[in-house]
């Protein structure tokens, strides 16, 4: 018999990456690169600096809430999918129990999942993985819809920890660990406890041991540089699951500012691959502030968000 796992859970884990949150990271883009030295993460979530990675509204007042609903309420013609109204209230149940107020980001993220929900049938039991989730949104919301699938957190060191501390806020009670390596992957999914299970950017081959239904990666990818994204696509359509379904949301053109050129097409999608949405993400494409007319449209070829939801063509096993 080998020797026992011990896996870094819960509180452990996220003093684990807090104490290594400055380290260097091979994955990092030199987006990142410059981004990440403008906050600090606690192990509990906590930020000072400025993070960007979404926007986390802390004034949850009655009239700070209903400005954010009149405002949102133009958006849901956007999305005009069954399932819009739940994937909202989930969207709002998270937003409240991490104390924060219910912003545009949250709704863009329920209206992805209403999205998803329209053209896939999440009842098995492969996993959910999530590239670069903002404060946790989306793990969380594909945990409160199908609690029957894991979801898999990967993302770079203090993007990670806050994924794992609001999602802890979001569904308090569940049992999360990280984990390095595909041993360790195994240990976890062999622990039907465990519901949530992070990953850095760098141990990212240790996902290949799981079993991906569903990977999500929104605004994120135009962040990494080309070979990290190559290597995105070749683990989904490496790992165990029989068929994976990717959704993509990302600008179609992105200049970082060491010249590297992302395009959205040039990403290594195949003939192969069953595409089952691809189009302009209307809300992406909008967004509401304080100034009027309050509504405003993206306008310029470079700021032009698509979004693509499509049955990957699988590597043979």
């Amino acid at each position: 018999m080998g020797p026992v796992l011990t896996l870094l859970t819960g509180q452990n884990a996220l003093e684990f990456l807090a104490a290594r949150a400055d380290e260097a990271e091979q994955g990092r883009s030199v987006y990142w690169q410059e981004e990440l030295g403008n906050f600090l993460v606690a192990a509990d979530g906590s930020v000072s600096g400025r993070a960007a990675l979404g926007n986390v509204a802390a004034k949850v007042s009655a009239f700070n809430t209903l400005a954010h609903a009149v405002l949102q309420f133009p958006f849901h013609r956007l999305a005009p999918y069954p399932d819009r109204a739940d994937c909202l209230r989930l969207g709002r149940l998270i937003a409240k129990r991490q104390n924060r107020q219910f912003t545009n980001d949250n709704q863009r993220q329920c209206f992805t999942l209403a999205l998803i929900r329209k053209y896939l049938d999440l009842g098995s039991d492969d996993c959910n993985l999530v590239i670069g989730d903002g404060y946790g949104v989306m793990s969380s919301l594909l945990l409160l819809y199908a609690p029957h699938r894991r979801a898999i957190v990967v993302n770079l060191t203090k993007p990670l920890i806050l994924d794992m501390a609001y999602i802890r806020q979001a569904l308090p009670g569940i049992r999360f660990a990280l984990v390095s390596n595909g041993e360790e992957m195994c240990a976890a999914l062999a622990d039907d406890s465990i519901r949530m299970i992070g990953v850095r950017a760098d141990d990212f081959e240790s996902i290949c041991e799981a079993a991906i239904g569903l990977a999500i990666n929104v605004v994120s990818m135009q962040e990494m540089e080309p070979p990290v994204i190559k290597n995105y696509f070749n683990l989904l359509r490496g790992n165990k699951a029989q068929q994976t379904a990717f959704y993509c949301c990302n600008k179609l053109h992105k200049k970082l500012s060491d010249g590297t050129k992302l395009r959205f097409n040039d990403y290594p999608w195949r003939d192969g691959d069953s595409v089952l949405h691809n189009t302009i993400c209307p809300w992406s494409q909008w967004y509401y502030d304080k100034t009027p007319p309050f509504w405003h449209y993206r306008h310029g070829d470079g700021r032009v968000i698509w979004h693509r939801l499509a049955l990957l063509e699988m590597d043979s096993k």
